[in-house]
């Protein structure tokens, strides 16, 4: 094994844990030799190696993979997921590695037989080959404002299983985050266009890591929380030993960072990450692959436990799963369904699914006859349905009760219940209890333990997912509960001697229409981000009473949502408030719900489906707000325990002062005084460290601003829901206004040192959201020697800021430019020296100045000759050039390009004047010319495709007729 490349911290990290896992790491050289083609994902000599110790079964004995079974098998993975498009690929892909290739084989006996090949075995996940390598050419490269970030890719049994990113340092030392991962993978994929990817990606920094499977957006890369981890689970994982014993594994071992133990040993260990693959994978309605969250994971593992079990009576097991509202229990059902299905322990019961609205319709009896009832399905299920699954609803349940005294005696009936039915009618529940004395019960449902009925609360708590939990694994955004406060109405004076007329009292939607417009416009319409609201009503004439009085109002777009109010349309899709009076009629897939009103009062069921739509992610969303109006009771008040309910505004008005504090922390002891003093305190500040590297002294603070501004903003925004609206004299000597102040003052304070840092690409989407939103929510910030639009003539000049400037400028040349590396290393070298040698920064910034003059005539002298002086000759063989060879990305290309171009325009030229009214004379005199000397520099395509176009350039360059 050849000597492993150096490394990372990150990535030294999780070989070594991977490593301790199972994994065994393929040297460079190992993994190319292995490798059939260089742009295979496929090791195809490892995938023969399994092949040929496969063994299998048919006519009653095992039999071998000959070499046209193996060709087979290497043809359908190969041409087959492989060769399609990125998401049909990974499908495909996934496809095979559960189910294997079917193949034709023909026996010793010349019998044909078609068997199915597995690729994986999943019975004894050891007895696979589990091989990690490094993908050097997927990376990305050592950058001042981009870091490092390696590739690993897991292989089982020679196929592409796992894909980590790595991410280290950048060019000024400072850790990445698993964010910069994520962008990097969404760049390659819209890169490689037909590719496919792993069916598992994972992005690892040095406070830990984010996984996702392949194709999932952004959004959908979540953290993962094993379930019992503890201190001592991390040392038994360090203390084993990783086999082979090489030194590459024993170097990779003394770089463990515990934090990356829990995502590694829950994700990628071996037995685990099949079992992710095989059972805990779904494609939802909207098109997005989903791979289970750890909440769900442990959820169904929790349930499938308890119902093996069978106490010294022969009841089943029995207990509770609750996960937060939000966090993915429609898909826990469907998943636990699947594996009672599948266990060998279970497979056998029978599960009946009760929820209050069945989800999926009664299937449709044959023509002519009529479609079979509940009560009949329920009868025929429970009389004989042993291993089958029925969904149905309480009330056909407790029907099947009254009708049969006797209920079920046997252990072989499985309940997975809705928690939220028992806060309904309790009393079905003790008599269903007491008919189905051995079933195993689980109750699954959202938020805490209702009040249940005394025969369920003995019932054990099996596994819970808090809200905290779940925000910290990125599963869900917060939600903060308000109670939107009356606008007093105005007193009008009466005149002496006039009659008060008493006005009828206006209906309660009309009344607060206008509040809830108002509302609505401060907190979403100015913050540039596509999200909605919804309000909650009783019944279907409010709803209609609310839509007459937005559309008269006319400040926001409004409309109705439930039955009897159409299909979903254009109009629905870009109203900004959806009214309706049953929760489960609003869409579940928009994502775009951050803003809830209540004007009636909600279940618990309706309550957890508000909750579930609100906190669900989105790129525009960072926290979402249910705003109950006067009158209306808030629901987690009634018993329910603070872990799980909303969190009070309270809160977020709270935090404030330390985020303001940790804000202007960053600034100079002068504080916002001065514009200049902090410009210069947090702009670039170039020096050389003690290892002689050239080094920003002041580019981890400008991070820490570009990062808190933009977290101060988004909390501000967020607290700003119940504070008074913009204009009014309550807020004029308030917190808030110096929050407000201080916040458009950083955001123009970073703008300017990112400009002058060349820094501005680093600004996302929401940096640009919350600057618009500070200079739209905040005065401007003036003073003596500032504007805020840009900096006046008038202001003293500084050699050292200049020269600091000049040499970020240059930096950023230096890594976008496409010079080559000779001129690259030259440059690199300069500027150490002028920061090693000691100047004064007058002389320095004239140093820096000369090599920004070199820099721009080295640049000029690589360039083709500008369209204006070009030729119409010139313009065409360019023109042929660049759809052939491709535009020039470095200053190889861009010579080839010109001499190129330049040998054409001569010898189309000299074959115009030699042969000036013959043209197939000239072409011939023209490819005789240009076939050896294109032969020379370019590839054999190439040369074929540059004379394949010699009849189009004679034709388009012909000299006009005289």
């Amino acid at each position: 094994m050849s000597r492993a490349p150096v490394r990372g911290l990150v990535t030294r990290s999780t070989l070594g844990w991977l490593q301790r896992l199972g994994w065994q790491y393929l040297a460079p050289n190992r993994r190319c030799s292995l490798r059939g083609d260089d742009s295979s994902m496929l090791l195809d000599g490892r995938l023969r190696q399994y092949l040929q110790q496969l063994r299998f079964e048919t006519h009653g004995e095992k039999w071998p993979l000959d070499a046209d079974g193996i060709a087979q098998v290497l043809a359908a993975v190969t041409q087959g997921p492989l060769r399609r498009g990125s998401q049909a690929g990974n499908d495909a892909l996934l496809v095979a590695l559960r189910n294997g290739v079917c193949v034709a084989l023909r026996l010793p006996d010349g019998r044909t037989v078609r068997a199915t090949v597995p690729l994986v075995d999943w019975a004894e996940p050891l007895n696979n080959q589990w091989d990690i390598a490094s993908a050097r050419d997927e990376g990305q490269p050592l950058l001042d404002a981009a870091p490092r970030i390696d590739v690993l890719v897991g292989y089982v049994n020679g196929l592409p299983l796992l894909r980590l990113l790595c991410v280290e340092r950048d060019g000024q030392a400072r850790w990445g985050r698993d964010a910069a991962a994520i962008a990097l993978h969404a760049r390659q994929v819209r890169a490689r266009g037909n590719a496919c990817s792993p069916p598992l990606l994972l992005a690892l920094d040095r406070r830990g890591g984010r996984y996702a499977c392949s194709g999932a957006p952004a959004g959908g890369w979540v953290r993962w929380r094993e379930h019992g981890w503890n201190a001592d689970a991390v040392q038994q994982l360090r203390d084993t030993v990783p086999m082979p014993r090489t030194g590459a594994a024993e170097a990779n071992g003394r770089w463990l960072r515990a934090v990356h133990a829990p995502l590694l040993a829950g994700v990628a260990a071996p037995a685990r990450v099949l079992a992710l693959l095989r059972g805990f994978m779904h494609t939802g309605a909207d098109g997005q692959p989903r791979v289970a969250r750890a909440a769900q994971y442990f959820a169904v593992q929790a349930g499938l436990a308890q119902l093996r079990r069978i106490d010294a009576q022969g009841c089943r097991g029995r207990g509770h799963l609750r996960l937060a509202a939000g966090a993915g229990m429609a898909l826990t059902w469907h998943w636990l369904v699947q594996h009672v299905q599948r266990d060998p322990w279970l497979r056998h019961c029978r599960v009946l699914v009760v929820q209050q609205r069945p989800a999926v319709a009664p299937p449709a009896g044959r023509r002519g006859e009529l479609p079979v009832s509940p009560g009949r399905r329920l009868a025929a299920f429970m009389a004989d349905g042993r291993g089958c699954t029925l969904q149905t609803t309480p009330g056909t349940l407790q029907a099947w009760l009254r009708r049969r005294d006797a209920g079920h005696e046997g252990d072989d009936l499985i309940l997975l219940v809705d928690a939220h039915l028992q806060a309904g009618q309790p009393a079905w529940v003790e008599r269903a209890r007491e008919r189905l004395p051995r079933a195993g019960w689980l109750w699954l449902g959202n938020g805490p333990l209702p009040e249940a009925v005394p025969s369920v609360a003995s019932d054990p708590l099996l596994f819970a997912c808090s809200n905290a939990d779940a925000i910290a694994d990125g599963l869900l955004a917060p939600v903060y509960h308000h109670a939107l406060q009356p606008t007093p109405p105005r007193r009008q004076k009466a005149k002496r001697g006039a009659t008060r007329l008493v006005e009828p009292a206006a209906p309660p939607s009309v009344r607060w229409a206008s509040t809830i417009a108002q509302h609505l416009c401060d907190t979403l319409q100015h913050t540039e981000r596509n999200l909605r609201a919804v309000l909650l009503v009783h019944d279907a004439d409010t709803m209609r009473r609310y839509q007459r009085a937005f559309a008269e109002d006319g400040a926001v777009s409004s409309t109705m949502v439930g039955p009897g109010c159409g299909r979903a349309g254009a109009a629905q899709q870009q109203a900004q408030l959806l009214i309706a009076s049953d929760p489960h009629a609003l869409p579940y897939l928009d994502a775009r719900l951050a803003l809830a009103y209540l004007d009636t009062a909600v279940d618990s069921a309706g309550l957890a489906r508000v909750l579930a739509l609100l906190n669900r992610p989105h790129p525009h969303k960072h926290c979402a707000w249910l705003v109950h109006l006067p009158g209306v009771p808030a629901p987690w008040q009634h018993g329910e325990a603070d872990a799980w309910a909303p969190l009070p505004l309270q809160q977020v008005q709270a935090g404030l002062s330390r985020q303001h504090r940790r804000l202007r922390a960053l600034l100079p002891p002068t504080g916002s005084a001065d514009f200049h003093a902090c410009r210069a305190h947090v702009g670039p500040r170039w020096g050389v460290d003690a290892h002689g590297q050239e080094r920003d002294l002041h580019r981890l603070r400008r991070r820490c601003l570009h990062q808190r501004v933009t977290g101060f903003g988004q909390q501000l925004q967020a607290a700003m829901l119940g504070l008074p609206g913009e204009g009014s004299g309550a807020e004029a000597d308030t917190p808030q206004q110096r929050y407000r102040y201080d916040l458009h003052f950083c955001s123009l304070l970073r703008d300017a040192v990112a400009a002058e840092a060349c820094e501005a690409h680093l600004s996302g989407d929401e940096d640009v959201r919350i600057r618009h939103w500070a200079r739209e929510r905040a005065p401007e910030v003036r003073d003596a020697g500032w504007d805020y639009l840009g900096a006046v003539d008038t202001l003293p000049t500084n050699p050292r800021q200049e020269a600091d400037a000049l040499h970020s400028l240059l930096r950023h040349q230096l890594e976008t430019s496409t010079i080559g590396a000779a001129a690259r290393l030259q440059l690199q070298r300069q500027l150490r020296g002028s920061l090693a040698t000691p100047r004064t920064p007058a002389e320095r910034l004239q140093c820096l100045q000369a090599l920004q003059a070199l820099q721009v005539l080295r640049l000029r002298a690589l360039e083709l000759p500008a369209a204006g002086s070009a030729t119409r000759v010139q313009l065409a063989c360019r023109g042929v050039l660049v759809r052939i060879l491709g535009a020039p990305k470095n200053t190889a290309q861009r010579q080839l390009h010109h001499a190129v171009a330049e040998q054409l325009h001569s010898a189309i030229g000299a074959a115009h004047a030699a042969q000036p009214r013959a043209p197939h004379l000239a072409l011939a005199d023209l490819q005789r010319r240009l076939t050896p000397a294109l032969a020379a520099v370019l590839s054999p395509t190439h040369c074929e495709a540059v004379l394949a176009q010699l009849p189009t350039l004679l034709a388009d360059t012909a000299p006009a007729p005289t």
